[in-house]
């Protein structure tokens, strides 16, 4: 290998080398932290009116899959040599552990509950009992600049890495983030493989949540500048291409205004322009979304309306098993972007501090979809192609609780249940209740 052709390569072991003599430096250790967070976690899908899924073991199908484990996340984080240029060294330990989950109720370690991976190339033989694996990123600080390499998990309206499973997603390559400019962040970075949140290796292949994986898929490259004015006016701006699929542009406003002491007011605007590139493995792929929300909250009651519009014939897509609310609607179950798909969410939150109970949470949601229409779509999007009337909606019930002292304290509680259905020609998805509960206990300690 051309080591000069590789600047992660470079970067990596230019901090190799220069770590076992800067360790025991001041800084490394006196501002190193360690923090582990144990996570149990039940996931349950109930499918309605005659849907169903297939058993990958099995291969037979079923109404209902189920699966309950425990996860273990250990984060040691170094602190940075003292000096102009400081380094750092984070790892991560992550372990997984199935309590239940029969071979007829176990997701596939893809979808679903996808809590517990399968063993096989293809996912198709009997979950595992346990898993885990260990992640690393050398880091490298130099005035307002901060490098890294390794098992990073960047978080970027293009690519947001995913932390709604058992364990978290991570991805290897090299990241950079500079703050020379008040209010403003630059980030950016290079991306070749990915290890999945059932993944036991980091050298999995790169692809799409509605495309999958592709070998031909090199590398994931992105950048973007954040500004934030006040903390009450945000504007981001990035661009990610994701090698012979697509280039994805995005653009967030986000604007909270108090109005009185009780009263504060929230709105935003997010766009995403994405179109196919290089070997266009997925077709010819265009895309246009655009998605905006406007919110109310007083005292302890929060409102939101939001509205969302697919455009150009092609669902809006994302990097595999990446996830954040990408647009205002995105949903517990449903994504709810479909093909030219217009949708409308009405949202309520409630903060219990009010009534004396501090630390609980209500969040109320429905959603609806409708208009969704397939008939054009880019030849990597199949599932689509006999849609021309489809709609679907679904309600969500969230309820969390975080412990606010004593021995216990943040240790959290949350319980989200979804109903979702689908109707017309809608068959890209299924008719689901889920159901997830989760209990969450973290320990901070400082070594020093």
């Amino acid at each position: 290998m051309r080591y000069d052709k590789n600047p992660g390569c470079v970067f990596s072991l230019c901090a190799a080398f220069a770590l076992p003599g800067l360790a025991v430096g001041e800084g490394f250790f006196e501002d190193a932290a360690f923090h582990a967070l144990n996570r149990n976690f039940y996931f349950s899908q109930d499918f309605r009116n005659g849907d169903s899924v297939v058993n990958p073991h099995t291969k037979e199908k079923k109404g209902r899959r189920a699966e309950w484990a425990h996860g273990v996340i250990a984060n040691f984080e170094s602190g940075f040599t003292r000096g102009p240029v400081g380094f750092g060294l984070d790892l991560r330990g992550l372990y997984g552990v199935k309590l239940d989950g029969g071979e007829g109720l176990a997701g596939d370690g893809n979808g679903g509950p996808g809590l517990l991976p399968r063993r096989g190339h293809n996912r198709d033989g009997r979950s595992k009992s346990e898993f885990g694996r260990v992640d690393y990123e050398l880091k490298m600080r130099f005035f307002d600049t901060e490098l890294r390499y390794g098992d990073v998990r960047p978080a970027s309206p293009v690519l947001n890495t995913s932390d709604i499973r058992l364990l978290p997603q991570s991805f290897r390559g090299a990241l950079f983030w500079n703050t020379s400019i008040k209010g403003m962040t630059l980030q950016g970075g290079k991306l070749t493989s990915e290890s999945d949140r059932t993944a036991t290796g980091h050298n999995n292949d790169l692809g799409t949540a509605y495309g999958g994986l592709f070998k031909q898929a090199d590398d994931f490259v992105y950048g973007g500048i954040d500004y934030n004015y006040d903390s009450r006016f945000m504007l981001r701006l990035h661009h990610g291409r994701l090698d012979n699929i697509w280039n994805q542009s995005a653009f967030y406003a986000d604007w909270i205004q108090p109005l009185n002491d009780r009263l504060v007011l929230n709105a935003n605007l997010r766009y995403y322009r994405t179109r196919d590139t290089g070997k266009a493995l997925l077709g010819h792929f265009r895309s246009d979304s655009w998605s905006a929300q406007v919110g109310l909250t007083a005292g302890p009651h929060s409102f939101t309306v939001a509205h969302t519009r697919i455009d150009k014939d092609s669902p809006f897509d994302y990097v595999w098993h990446t996830w954040d609310y990408f647009l205002n609607t995105n949903s517990q179950v449903s994504d709810f972007n479909n093909p030219n798909e217009r949708v409308w969410l009405f949202r309520y939150d409630y903060d219990f501090a009010a009534m004396g109970i501090p630390g609980l949470t209500l969040i109320t949601r429905y959603v609806r979809g409708s208009d969704i229409d397939g008939r054009d779509v880019a030849s990597g999007y199949s599932a689509y192609k006999n849609i021309r009337h489809g709609r679907h909606w679904e309600r969500n019930f969230w309820l969390s609780y975080i412990v606010q002292g004593g021995l216990a304290k943040n240790l959290t509680f949350k319980m989200f249940q979804a109903t979702h259905r689908v109707s017309g020609d809608h068959t890209a998805e299924s008719n689901i209740d889920e159901l997830r509960l989760i209990l969450e206990y973290p320990l901070d300690l400082r070594l020093m």
